[in-house]
């Protein structure tokens, strides 16, 4: 359908950049195309929205669909690579399409933005059971992560793609309280694979942590990726984030013994020891008699243990954040980087996000390549061609 009240010339777009020479580039790249041809589109839409309607074609919810349905099964062939890109008129008529059925609110009587509402939770998960769940089932630790985190990529590009299309929606949205496109794209891949395979993806997760901090030779971007995915899915499913980090009726007063993979050991309160809910469970288990306990931290070395203790000392909570933070991760990305992944192996909530936050500030906006220089590893086109193939550079 040829749209001619669109201002084309209004727009100043790059048409050299194609979704699909995006995605042999990166793709955070290929949504920076949708981002150039749906920026302004809303804005455009609305002003001109009236002198529209004497041209404007009514379309029902069936004929509307099916445009949108054929393209969306493009798109998911365009990801496997087995389809040619998108052109600027195909993103266009797809918009379209969606504000042609918003408009005809009030003109019939069944609720073409509800439906279509509806149909775009339904396109998330269809995609999830029918692409991306048969692709991790039967596999295991570092193959499972791998895969998962290329499927993961693949579907934050879909739905921000789709989000553009639909963006037309956000008005009907916001209207009537709904959640939003964005809560839909993460809640359907939390729901749909995280909660059915978590035992599978957190015993992956905590696998590659313990062989990283063992010291075996694994590339720091898989490392990065990995930890972005536990920390973004694990901690919005944790609940009582607020609760204090302390167990009602313990003598927080006791002495414990923390023993280092290097073997120093640092005494530390109990109370100290319960900002790590790895500690916490397994102190669960000692008797409040006892004068002093020893725990073996056999995977944690005694430089960054050393930086742990200090930290929880200065916290006496987990979700607790002290003026000095900051300074205390300004450290080299390979510290940083153990020091991120230690936390994460001890739970510890607030040093998570405090080493998490610097982490991300370093790799915001670069490539997989500057990702793997900036923590030390050599081949960085190695790891892009052999083990980060379509992982996205992160941002937050």
């Amino acid at each position: 359908m040829v749209v001619p009240w669109f201002p084309l010339p209004l727009i100043s777009i790059d048409t050299s950049v194609t979704p699909a020479n995006c995605l042999r580039k990166s793709r955070n790249q290929i949504s920076n195309f949708a981002r150039q041809v749906f920026k302004a589109t809303p804005k455009l839409l609305c002003k001109l929205v009236n002198k529209s309607m004497s041209n404007h074609k009514f379309i029902t919810f069936e004929q509307g669909w099916e445009t949108l349905h054929k393209a969306i099964t493009k798109f998911h062939r365009f990801l496997e690579g087995l389809e040619p890109d998108f052109t600027l008129e195909e993103y266009i008529k797809l918009y379209t399409t969606v504000y042609e059925l918003c408009i005809q609110e009030y003109t019939v009587s069944r609720d073409y933005a509800r439906e279509l509402y509806d149909k775009y939770r339904e396109t998330c998960e269809e995609y999830i059971i029918s692409k991306v769940l048969p692709s991790l089932q039967e596999k295991k630790g570092d193959i499972l992560l791998r895969e998962l985190l290329r499927r993961w990529s693949n579907y934050k590009v879909m739905t921000n793609h789709l989000s553009y299309i639909f963006d037309y929606l956000d008005q009907y949205i916001r209207r009537h309280g709904l959640a939003s496109l964005e809560e839909i794209n993460f809640s359907s891949f939390n729901h749909g694979v995280y909660e059915k395979m978590n035992k599978e993806i957190m015993d992956a997760i905590f696998s590659m942590i313990e062989q990283k901090l063992a010291g075996e030779k694994i590339e720091h971007t898989f490392v990065v990726h990995t930890l972005d995915f536990y920390i973004e899915f694990y901690k919005s499913t944790k609940k009582d984030k607020t609760e204090p980090c302390e167990s009602v009726g313990k003598d927080l007063s006791k002495k414990i013994n923390l023993r280092s993979s290097d073997g120093t050991v640092f005494e530390i309160d109990y109370g100290v020891a319960l900002m790590s809910k790895r500690f916490e469970d397994i102190t669960e288990t000692i008797s409040v008699g006892d004068e002093v306990d020893d725990i073996s931290v056999h995977k944690v070395s005694s430089k960054i243990l050393t930086m742990i203790v200090e930290y929880c000392k200065k916290h006496r909570s987990c979700y607790e954040h002290m003026e000095g933070d900051a300074k205390f991760v300004e450290v080299d990305p390979k510290t940083l980087l153990d020091l991120t992944t230690c936390a994460c192996y001890m739970k510890i909530e607030s040093l998570e996000k405090l080493t998490w936050n610097k982490v991300c500030d370093l790799i915001k906006g670069k490539t997989p390549e500057e990702i793997a220089h900036i923590f030390g590893d050599v081949d960085g086109t190695k790891l892009v061609e052999e083990n980060i193939q379509g992982i996205e550079s992160l941002e937050m």
